[in-house]
């Protein structure tokens, strides 16, 4: 059954002719005629009887179309809601990094909230793979995450940033009097540092891999908050994304350690399904985030 067989029989009904009925529609006798058969054939039952050129609706045709007039209404409706925007629900599901909604993230949402307040916007946390997963899955609109730069012919990134991740320390300790400082004197000092299983630590001990090199920390936690306050305060050294310190830095709160010959960059990465239908509020969300972050 077709919508456009159930507008041939409401014409028809309302004209009681096969050729008006067409007329009107834009379609030969013939074709009324085949559509109304196709309809009488799907429901089993007669329709319209036909004397000669006339036509009158049957009593089952009557009840048929009962329920068409209820289903056009509905449809009118439909379109209707669909084309217009105050009835819509204007909801976006981002997957996100604990760190960078402590960050970056918070100034986005500040805007898009700003902009659009009618936005209902959840928020799912977890790690680069656990995002991925949910985004494969549509558990999730579009994912915005720090990591290493992985392709997938169905992903499709819209925001790449590079992002350094660096040595920092309190802006007294006493390695920074050193004119050359080595990885491997480095990794000999107290470290505080975030979980292990964090990209950007989990980089940092593949890159200390490769070299016979480890790091055995005194502390771990999540908060860099509470990292930059222990190594201000304490002593000791970290391995953070700089954005997550930019202001601790600004301020000379923290200090960079530069290391020779040493680099480790992440990237700021806006991803969502190739096939995903782009909702106006992804597209907000990108806009508002490629002028945050590039």
């Amino acid at each position: 059954m077709e919508i456009r067989q159930l507008i041939t029989f409401q014409k028809v009904a309302e004209l009681e002719s096969f050729s008006r009925a067409g007329h009107e529609l834009g379609y030969s006798q013939s074709t009324v005629t085949v559509q109304i058969k196709a309809l009488e054939n799907e429901l089993g039952t007669l329709l319209f009887d036909r004397f000669g050129k006339n036509v009158k609706i049957t009593a089952d045709g009557k009840l048929l179309l009962k329920y068409v007039e209820n289903i056009m209404n509905q449809i009118n409706s439909l379109k209707g809601t669909l084309g217009n925007e105050s009835a819509r629900t204007h909801t976006l599901h981002i997957g996100t990094l604990d760190s960078l909604c402590m960050f970056t993230l918070t100034e986005i949402l500040k805007l898009l909230r700003e902009h659009h307040p009618e936005y209902h916007i959840k928020i799912t946390r977890g790690s680069p793979s656990e995002l991925t997963e949910m985004m494969e899955k549509n558990e999730v609109d579009i994912i915005y995450i720090l990591d290493a730069l992985y392709y997938n012919v169905h992903w499709k990134r819209v925001i790449e940033k590079k992002e350094p991740c660096i040595f920092v320390c309190g802006p007294q300790n006493p390695i920074l009097k050193k004119d050359d400082i080595r990885l491997s004197e480095l990794v000999k000092e107290p470290f505080y540092l975030t979980e292990a299983d964090d990209n950007y630590q989990f980089a940092l001990a593949q890159y200390l891999a490769f070299q016979n090199l480890s790091i055995d920390p005194v502390l771990e936690v999540g908060s860099t908050e509470v990292i930059s306050k222990m190594i201000h305060e304490t002593g000791g050294c970290s391995f953070l994304p700089y954005f997550a310190i930019k202001e601790h830095l600004e301020s000379n709160y923290l200090s960079r350690i530069p290391v020779k010959n040493f680099h480790i960059d992440m990237f700021h990465q806006v991803i969502y399904m190739e096939n995903k239908w782009v909702t106006g509020e992804m597209l907000e969300f990108i806009r508002i985030a490629k002028a945050t972050l590039l």
